[in-house]
This record gives C-alpha cells, structure tokens and sequence, in this order.
C-alpha cells in the first residue's frame, strides 16, 4: 500500500502488507504495521514506528522519534535532535546531524 500524507499534522496508519508512506511536512505519527515497511517522516517533528518486520525509517529533517520494532531495521534520523529506538533484530542505526540518541535495543 502507498500512502502520502499533507501539509500538516497526520496520522497514518499502514496495512498488514509492505507498506510506503510519506508523511509529508508537518509534525507526523506514522504506523507501519506488520510487513517490510518503507516509512518518510519528511519536515516536521515525526514519530515513525515500524512493526514487525524489516523496516526501513527515515525522519528527514526536524526532532524525530524512530522505532523499528520486532526485525532487522534501518533507522536514518536526518537532520535534528532524533531518538532512534532499533528494538528486537538487528538493526542499522544512523543519527545524522544533531544530538541523537540511539539504542540499538536487543
């Protein structure tokens, strides 16, 4: 499934499946779900989780929350203060430019 978000505050939820979502500009909450997610947070302040599955997390620029969840993950903060959460899996995580805090998770 492919969803893009606005301009704006959204909220968006994936599906079960392999999702790509693009949030957009503007503060975002972003829910991969289940599957190999591909998730843009853009600019903003986002909050991108991942889900089970081999997720791809990328928060652009602004001070970004990334959370992989359960599988092996690949979190890029961008350009901000992020906090980057790998979870359960092994993960990639990279800050980008700012002050970032990154826990690889277990």
């Amino acid at each position: 499934m492919k969803i893009y978000g606005g301009n704006g505050r959204d909220t968006i939820y994936g599906g079960s499946g392999n999702d790509l979502i693009h949030g957009g500009n503007g503060r975002d909450w972003i829910h991969g779900g289940a599957g190999n997610d591909t998730l843009y947070g853009g600019n903003g302040r986002d909050k991108l989780f991942g889900g089970p599955g081999d997720d791809y997390l990328s928060g652009g620029n602004g001070r970004d929350l990334l959370a992989g969840g359960e599988g092996n993950d690949s979190l890029f903060g961008g350009n901000g203060n992020d906090v980057l959460l790998g979870g359960i899996g092994d993960d990639l995580l990279s800050g980008g430019r700012g002050r970032n805090l990154l826990d690889p998770g277990e």
